[in-house]
């Protein structure tokens, strides 16, 4: 299952909040929030899991996707 991690505004700054759940984090500016989750996307992809980042603007709409996916094993020759 693909995991969700969607940056959007907050009261006092922009949050992280992964697969709807009620915890979140905040941070300062969204950059921050976007560095947070592509981090945490790939750290998830690298354990197997696959993930999806999500950022949204001040207004509510779709500013841009992140898919990370799991490797493939490697084939050993």
């Amino acid at each position: 299952m693909t995991r969700i991690l969607a940056v959007r505004p907050a009261a006092f700054g922009w949050s992280l909040r992964i697969d709807a759940q009620d915890g979140f984090q905040v941070f300062t500016t969204g950059a921050q929030a976007e560095a947070a989750a592509r981090r945490l996307a790939h750290r998830l992809a690298d354990a197997g899991e696959p993930a999806e980042v999500l950022i949204y603007l001040r207004d509510g709409s779709l500013a841009g996707r992140l898919r990370a996916t799991p490797r493939a094993p490697a084939v050993a020759a």
